[in-house]
C-alpha cells in the first residue's frame, strides 16, 4: 500500500522531471544560434597561371652598351667555322652566338662574346654587383639586365651556349688568363624591355 506522503514525492519528481525536458527542449531551440554551426562550404582555390603572352618581344641584338664603363659596342652575328675550328672574330666588335636565343622577354639565353681587348671586352673586367647591360635589337627594343656573377671556365666547356633557363638570361665571354688559356663568362638576369 502506498502512502501519500510517498506519491507526493514521485510527482514532484515526475513534474520537475518534466519541467526540466521541457525547459531543455525549449531552451535548446532558443540558444540555437549559440551553438556551434558547421562550416560553411569553402570556395574552391584554384591557382591561376598566365597564359604565355601571345606576342613575344624579342629582335636580333645590334648593340651593347654599359653606361658605368662608357662601353658601347656593335654586335654582329657570330658562326662557328668546323673547317677551322673557330668562331667570328674581331677586335672592335660583340658578336652574338646565332645558335643561342635572341634577346627576348620570355625565358632562355642569349650568348655573345668578344676579345678581351680596349676595344672590346676588357673593360667588362670593372663589372660589378648592380651594373647593368643594355643590348639594341633591330626592331627598336632595349633588353636591360643586371650582372648577377661569373665564372671561370676552360674553352672546349660548351654547355654555356645550350642553356636553357626559365627566366631569359644574357651571358657574355670573353678569354681571360695570361695567356688567355682559359674564359671569363659573365651572367646576368633580364630586368626591363622597352622601346625606343
Amino acid at each position: 500500500m502506498i502512502h501519500k506522503a510517498q506519491l507526493a514525492p514521485l510527482s514532484v519528481r515526475i513534474a520537475g522531471l518534466y519541467a526540466l525536458a521541457v525547459a531543455a527542449f525549449v531552451g535548446l531551440v532558443g540558444l540555437t544560434p549559440l551553438l556551434p554551426q558547421p562550416e560553411p562550404a569553402q570556395a574552391q582555390v584554384i591557382s591561376y597561371v598566365a597564359p604565355i603572352k601571345d606576342v613575344v618581344a624579342t629582335g636580333q641584338p645590334v648593340q651593347l652598351s654599359v653606361d658605368r664603363l662608357d662601353l658601347r659596342l656593335p654586335i654582329k652575328e657570330g658562326h662557328y667555322n668546323r673547317s677551322n675550328q673557330s668562331w667570328t672574330l674581331d677586335d672592335t666588335s660583340a658578336f652574338y652566338a646565332t645558335i643561342t636565343d635572341q634577346p627576348n622577354d620570355q625565358r632562355g639565353s642569349t650568348f655573345i662574346y668578344g676579345h678581351n681587348r680596349d676595344t672590346a671586352f676588357a673593360p667588362l673586367t670593372q663589372i660589378k654587383a648592380g651594373d647593368v647591360v643594355s643590348i639594341k635589337t633591330d626592331n627598336k627594343l632595349v633588353f636591360k639586365y643586371t650582372y648577377r656573377r661569373d665564372a671561370i671556365i676552360q674553352p672546349n666547356m660548351t654547355s654555356v651556349l645550350y642553356e636553357n633557363p626559365a627566366q631569359p638570361q644574357l651571358v657574355l665571354m670573353t678569354c681571360d688568363g695570361l695567356f688567355s688559356e682559359v674564359r671569363r663568362i659573365m651572367y646576368f638576369q633580364l630586368t626591363e624591355v622597352r622601346y625606343v
